[in-house]
């Protein structure tokens, strides 16, 4: 169902506001109704899938959009895996074939199962395209499995891979969000996905760090508890409460997110060019509790508010 907003032209650095979900909450409101029994779980993914498809089929320009990056992002795949089979080996470039088809299939397949949110925040109207913000963000959470190769490589001396794909994990950040705004084409699902996407990627990326020793584990993680922690919570409001979250970015969520992405980058970075990460540590990771901690209070206040 797409939802419209009123007619509020939101100002150039304005975020647009994100509409509640009528149709999800029109199934939290029968899946209390249903006791939240089994058969009332059941009802709810079947009514959850038949719309997803009836969606997917209802647009057939979106749908090409969905098809042709999916398609790229193989393609992609592919040529990476000749890379690491000329660089690693055959044994290496399997398991990195692998392992990117089977997450780059789960994301193109919940990409696909959650078309509907491709409505624009300020029209209303369901987009004809993916749009490169979306596919930016997407990129980014498809990133999460090559940084856990990119520090496997690092522990056996190689840091080019690693680097690479904080570089690229850095632009998608930088530029999704820029594009939205200067072509007014944010939508539900980037409002929704962005920082779920950071928070796959900067998870599995500070807990790589973490396994080979540049990053230590308290930090990995707190900072899965930094990204898990409002989408847990998010999930219950949706249960208890029966209403779709207002999701907006916030300060202090922007401070946090910056402070992770700097610390794991320059971690990464003075390990690869041999420089000791230890000496400077402590203030990246004080810049990460405090801007955490920040997070987390405004988290809670918001949830209140909407409560």
């Amino acid at each position: 169902m797409v939802v419209r907003r009123p007619t509020v032209t939101p100002g150039r650095n304005d975020e647009p506001d994100l509409p509640p979900n009528l149709f999800v909450i029109g199934l939290l409101h029968d899946l209390k109704e249903g006791g939240y029994s089994r058969r009332a779980w059941a009802a709810f993914w079947r009514a959850s899938w038949i719309r997803s498809v009836q969606i997917f089929q209802m647009s057939d320009e979106l749908r090409a959009s969905w098809l042709r990056f999916s398609v790229a992002g193989v393609i992609l795949i592919a040529i990476a895996t000749a890379g690491v089979t000329a660089y690693f080996g055959i044994g290496d470039a399997i398991a990195f074939s692998l392992t990117s088809l089977l997450w780059w299939g789960v994301l193109m397949f919940d990409l696909a199962m959650h078309l509907g949110l491709m409505v624009n925040l300020e029209s209303g109207d369901l987009q004809h395209t993916l749009g490169w913000p979306n596919r930016l963000t997407e990129l980014r959470g498809f990133a999460a499995v090559w940084v856990a190769w990119g520090a496997h490589w690092a522990s056996q001396g190689m840091y080019i891979p690693l680097v690479a794909v904080f570089g690229l994990a850095a632009v998608t950040d930088l530029a999704d969000g820029w594009l939205a705004r200067r072509r007014h084409a944010a939508t539900r699902w980037g409002r929704l996905y962005d920082p779920f996407m950071d928070g796959i990627f900067f998870s599995v990326a500070a807990i790589s760090l973490a396994v080979i020793g540049i990053l230590p584990q308290w930090l990995a993680a707190l900072v899965t508890f930094r990204y898990a922690f409002p989408i847990v919570g998010g999930i219950a409001f949706l249960l208890v409460r029966r209403r779709t979250l207002r999701v907006r970015h916030t300060t202090w969520g922007r401070m946090s997110s910056a402070g992770i992405a700097l610390t794991v980058f320059a971690a990464a970075a003075a390990t690869a060019v041999g420089v000791p990460f230890s000496s400077i540590a402590p203030l990246f990771y004080a810049a990460v509790g405090i801007t955490a901690l920040g997070a987390f209070v405004t988290i809670l206040m918001k949830g209140i508010e909407q409560a």
